[in-house]
């Protein structure tokens, strides 16, 4: 016997039926997104745009939580949960890692992205 489904699930399901002509992202080159002034959160940020475009069904992505470690200067490590609607079509949570480090003209830049298997 089915269970119902839920609301949450259901939105998720009907975002991605309606998003599915969108084409996978390719991450040839480091993802990079421009940092605000003043701005703390741009290793996050920039950690979101990657692996929002790295996952499958971007447009069900969701960026639950993340942390940001300084590493030194220029560098830090963002740890981070998500959910996101894997290719099964089931709603997946997990752990994701990026390495951040800060360009010229204060862009971040993604050179190690580590997702769910």
């Amino acid at each position: 016997m089915l269970s119902p489904l839920s609301p949450r699930l259901l939105s998720t399901v009907l975002a991605v039926a309606l998003s599915a002509a969108a084409a996978p992202a390719a991450l040839a080159a480091p993802q990079e997104a421009p940092r605000a002034p003043g701005k703390e959160g741009a290793p996050e940020a920039a950690c979101k745009h990657a692996v929002k475009a790295a996952l499958p069904n971007p447009a069900s992505f969701k960026w639950v939580g993340a942390t940001a470690r300084q590493i030194d200067k220029d560098h830090y490590s963002v740890v981070a949960d998500v959910e996101y609607l894997a290719q099964d079509g089931a709603v997946r949570e997990a752990m994701v890692q990026c390495d951040v480090r800060r360009e010229q003209g204060n862009r971040f830049a993604v050179p190690k992205l580590r997702l769910p298997q």
